[in-house]
């Protein structure tokens, strides 16, 4: 996280304990923006001189109650060599604003965390050859996954012709690829998919995850403890409210 400028926040609804968490412990400044919400409905209020909120939505339609990419960080950073983190959660709005934000505003961010919606739509060919395969392909010229985690919201389903599910909710994480040790002098982290620190998004849904083929068919032994604790949890608070049941 050193020397990382601003976190540009989209899709904020009414919380914003990630924000405060970068700006209390790294003094990385915030600036959020989600028309759906005021200042005044932020479970914590703005951290002055730290957080800025704009009552607009991200979005390439050049309307008044919308903003872009592009202007949103021109507006706070300027200067093309701060680095940046974008955490965005716009409901299916990431795709276009990912396909129409120039790549050297793209590249800026060091980190993007995102929640990508609709990927059921995976099997219609035409949403897939000019939506989904066009945002991940430019996602990675820069940047390398380094962290999945399935949205138990909806069921999961298995990609046609593989061994793979998908839900139709996934949060990535990317780090740009500059950023990884050249020559390999510094090792990788093994792969954790579940990572011990995944939080389940839905309580009263069943947990759910991605399976071993996302990780080469193997499991870590942290992952199989972190879905066994998971069922466990699950069963536990589900059981107790009587609304136990599972995804098929």
């Amino acid at each position: 996280m050193t020397d990382i400028k601003a976190c540009f926040s989209p899709g904020v609804n009414n919380f914003k304990n990630f924000e405060d968490a970068l700006t209390s412990s790294y003094q990385i400044k915030c600036h959020m923006c989600d028309k759906s919400s005021d200042p005044e409905k932020l479970k914590t209020p703005l951290i002055n001189g730290m957080q800025t909120f704009a009552k607009k939505w991200l979005d390439v339609d050049h309307k008044d109650d919308s903003i872009s990419l592009e202007e949103w960080v021109l507006e706070h950073n300027p200067d093309s060599k701060d680095d940046l983190i974008l955490q965005m959660d716009i409901e299916g709005a990431e795709y276009r604003n990912i396909l129409n934000t120039p790549e050297t505003i793209l590249k800026r961010f060091r980190i993007m965390v995102i929640e990508f919606h609709g990927l059921d739509s995976i099997t219609d060919s035409q949403i897939l050859s000019t939506v989904l395969l066009p945002t991940f392909s430019k996602i990675d010229q820069y940047f390398q996954c380094v962290h999945a985690h399935a949205n138990n919201f909806c069921e999961d389903h298995i990609i046609p012709g593989t061994s793979i599910n998908l839900p139709p909710l996934i949060e990535l994480t990317f780090l740009r690829r500059d950023r990884f040790a050249i020559n390999g002098s510094k090792p990788l982290q093994s792969i954790n998919i579940p990572h011990p620190q995944d939080i389940t998004n839905v309580r009263h849904n069943p947990p759910l995850f991605l399976n071993k083929a996302w990780s080469g068919d193997k499991r870590s032994f942290q992952s199989n403890c972190k879905i066994i604790n998971d069922w466990i949890y699950y069963i536990l608070y589900a059981s107790a409210r009587g609304i136990v049941k599972f995804f098929v």
